[in-house]
């Protein structure tokens, strides 16, 4: 068999593989010491230490509106967040801070949906970009972490990998159409030398090895031919269970800044 050259068509080089978006690294953790005593104008009611407390509005010192529940002086319970910087956020607090299930919108229009724990993505979620693509998948800590798929928009190809830490390495799927590429990630592409398989629309399987040539394109040389087996198939992307996050109980109407968060 000849080799195959593999066009960007289909497999994307791998400084281009996955796109980068300066907002899915954006911290949106808030000092709850800024928050307490940067409000500017409060609409609601207040509780016996005249701390806003219930249903009301807020507007900030540096021009961020709020709209939603509070509890002693902090966002606490659903509401809508908008910064004057553009970005915006519906959905749950707690402290102060993102929590629950919310949808936070940025400046270029990119957004995450899903879920959030002390300010940050945590749990499962959907990123879309502003280049039209899309991650979906597991979250921790703010980076993607665990088994995910991601959709380019512009050909319509598909990734599913498991991610570590914001990383993705280790076995992956590239689908396209009735056809199901199996490969292996070493953290910037494809990995030289491996054995890969094509899956054609679980009918038959294609064995090869692929290995990236001139001008950032992979070129795939193929072996062997057989039938669609699925104790044949290559090892899957192995899922990583979203890990626990250590963090101090303190009480909301603390001063003190809200504790960090760490991934075991």
């Amino acid at each position: 068999m000849n080799s195959t050259q593999l066009t960007s068509d289909i497999i994307e080089s791998p400084q281009e593989v996955l796109y980068a978006d300066q907002h899915e690294k954006e911290p949106h953790t808030t000092s709850v010491t800024d928050l307490v005593f940067n409000i500017k104008r409060y609409d609601g009611p207040r509780n016996k230490k005249n701390e806003p407390s219930g249903a009301g509005s807020a507007k900030l010192i540096n021009g961020d509106r709020y709209e939603g529940t509070f509890r002693k002086g902090l966002y606490h319970g659903s509401g809508v967040l908008k910064e004057r910087t553009g970005h915006r956020y519906e959905g749950g607090f707690q402290k102060g801070l993102r929590n629950g299930r919310g949808t936070q919108t940025y400046p270029d229009r990119s957004s995450y949906c899903g879920d959030w724990r002390k300010g940050v993505r945590h749990g499962y979620g959907v990123y879309k970009y502003a280049n039209g693509d899309c991650f979906e998948g597991n979250w921790c800590n703010g980076n993607k972490h665990g088994i995910g798929t991601y959709n380019f928009a512009e050909n319509g190809l598909r990734l599913r990998g498991s991610w570590n830490a914001g990383m993705l390495a280790g076995p992956v799927e590239i689908l396209f159409g009735d056809l199901r590429f199996h490969g292996t990630w070493n953290g910037t592409g494809l990995l030289d030398s491996t054995e890969s398989v094509f899956n054609i629309g679980c009918k038959y399987l294609l064995r090869g090895v692929i290995r990236c040539g001139s001008f950032d394109e992979y070129v795939w040389s193929p072996s062997t031919i057989e039938r669609y087996s699925f104790a044949s198939l290559p090892l899957e992307p192995l899922p990583a269970p979203i890990p626990f996050m250590i963090e101090s109980v303190s009480d909301c109407s603390d001063e003190s800044e809200t504790d960090s968060l760490k991934c075991v």
